[in-house]
């Protein structure tokens, strides 16, 4: 019988799906992980492609017979596997350093830059296949590494502080891929753009925070209440729920300081509400 095409929801079959795929993808790279690099690394290469084509077959199937969500995230699953075969490929062209030699976080590593755009170029193409989003969460994951590997050509030997400072440029220009294709009508496959974006920001605003106690707070309520504001416009709940907890994890620290651990609780207690007539009245602005 054929099963009618879905969209992933928040179910148990979408959970044992996205669940699976991601357990067994992870433990199809852990073996990879441990073949031997003999060889000029084929070895690898070939688990590798075996492990992509295993995957790539059975998504193929799953999407043939009706299973989109589950097809689909096989496939996203599959892309994963484009990272160690271009590590074997790098090693047999004689391109590539051992792990022990890598020093990613404070030096340029052509290599490693080329196995992020490989599995990106990889990602793009499933997607353009089977043109399910989730697919494009690799594909952002991979834009984000390549963005974080770049940062010593710019930057002499980066520290931990120039990470973190990148990590917003980083984000933004992820965040500007999400909202050019919310423009262009697609918000779906927007979605993971602007999860990852997000998500990027919000580890660099914390870095300053707990690094910059003066002024680091202040930037994530400011950037909380501006994530508030664009939720409305786009009429993204991602940025929303990023704005609320950018703006109450700022507001319960300065409460803290100010009132102290009583005073914080009633004050949190009239924070909460307040957040309740706000969402009247952005639900307000939204139908208006």
């Amino acid at each position: 019988m054929a099963i009618t095409a879905e969209r992933p929801r928040l179910d148990p079959p979408n959970i044992l799906w996205f669940f699976g795929g991601l357990t067994a993808a992870a433990a199809g790279n852990a073996v990879v992980s441990r073949v031997h690099p003999s060889a000029r690394g084929l070895w690898i290469l070939l688990a590798a492609l075996a492990f992509l084509a295993v995957f790539a077959v059975l998504a193929a199937a799953l999407l043939r017979a009706g299973w989109t969500v589950p097809g689909g995230v096989l496939a996203a699953m599959a892309v994963t596997f484009v990272v160690p075969a271009a590590i074997g490929v790098l090693r047999l062209v004689g391109f590539w350093r051992d792990e022990a030699g890598l020093a990613p976080l404070r030096e340029y590593e052509g290599p490693l830059v080329l196995v992020a755009l490989a599995t990106a170029a990889a990602g793009l193409a499933a997607f353009r296949l089977v043109r399910f989003p989730f697919v494009l969460a690799v594909v952002a994951a991979a834009v984000l590494a390549c963005g974080q590997l770049l940062l010593p050509v710019l930057v002499s030997r980066p520290d931990a502080a120039d990470r973190a400072t990148w990590s917003l440029l980083v984000g933004a220009a992820l965040v500007a891929v999400g909202v050019a294709l919310d423009r262009s009508r697609a918000r779906r496959v927007a979605f993971w753009w602007h999860v990852l974006g997000l998500l990027t920001i919000a580890a660099g605003l914390a870095y300053h925070a707990f690094r910059h106690a003066s002024w680091g707070w202040a930037l994530i309520l400011v950037a909380g209440l501006a994530f508030l504001a664009f939720a409305v416009v786009l009429r993204r709940a991602t940025w929303g729920l990023f704005g609320v907890a950018g703006f109450f994890a700022a507001a319960a620290h300065y409460l803290d300081s100010w009132f102290g651990t009583l005073g914080t609780a009633f004050a949190l207690a009239a924070f909460g509400l307040g957040l309740v007539a706000l969402g009247i009245g952005a639900r307000r602005a939204v139908d208006a």
